[in-house]
């Protein structure tokens, strides 16, 4: 048996997760010094409430939680963020070039711009949060998914994606443009348009979905649709 015929018989694959956030129950609480001072290992934030919050590159937060984390901006270029948990976040420009994610887990927040490209995710799950512009673009992604999130904009170009999901989700628009897929379920979205229909290869899309594209698939394979 082939393997593109064996991977069909098998399904889409789900992502899959390993972060179990119950070991972040024994955590010291932080407060703003200890966040200044760099106490990026196994700490508790509450209600942090500052303009911006920057990162140098190869600085790592890990084993942390944050929970409602205000920001007006916060740069992580290059940073690393592992096994934490971000909860009621509101940050409207978040700058992370080439930043690396590992088993991290976003809920109930709201981000405005996201300049993300470059970055790899592993591991990682957005759920209930509001998104604007997504930028992913040559970002590597494994493992992720988007549950009942509303995103204005997520753009994919060339990134390379496997093992993505999202459910009850909406996108305004989706580009993915050279995109490289394998096992991303759009299944659960409610997508709006997208651009760069052709980086959709390897992507899973219900027969719904199928029917929503059809003109752009059409215009794609250069067919002349009449009555």
């Amino acid at each position: 048996m082939s393997a593109s015929r064996s991977r069909k018989s098998a399904g889409t694959q789900p992502p899959s997760f390993d972060f179990d956030e119950s070991v972040l129950g024994d955590l010291d609480p932080g407060d703003d010094g200890m966040l200044d001072a760099g106490r990026l290992d196994g700490v508790a934030y509450a209600d942090i409430a500052r303009e911006a919050w920057e990162l140098g590159t190869g600085a790592t937060i890990e084993a942390c939680r944050f929970d409602r984390l205000g920001l007006e901006t916060w740069t992580l270029r290059g940073a690393r963020l592992v096994e934490s948990v971000f909860a009621n976040a509101n940050v409207p420009v978040v700058s992370g070039a080439r930043s690396t994610w590992r088993d991290v887990d976003v809920r109930d927040s709201r981000f405005g711009s996201v300049e993300l490209y470059d970055a790899a995710w592993r591991g990682i799950r957005f759920t209930r949060c509001r998104l604007g512009y997504v930028n992913l673009r040559a970002a590597e992604l494994l493992d992720v998914a988007f549950i009942d999130c509303t995103i204005d904009e997520i753009d994919l170009m060339d990134a390379s994606a496997r093992r993505v999901a999202f459910d009850a989700t909406r996108i305004a628009t989706l580009n993915a443009t050279g995109a490289r897929l394998a096992d991303v379920d759009l299944r659960g979205a409610e997508l709006g348009s997208a651009v760069g229909i052709d980086g959709l290869r390897g992507a899973t899309i219900s027969a719904l979905q199928l029917q929503l594209m059809a003109p752009a698939l059409a215009e794609l394979a250069g067919l002349v649709v009449e009555d």
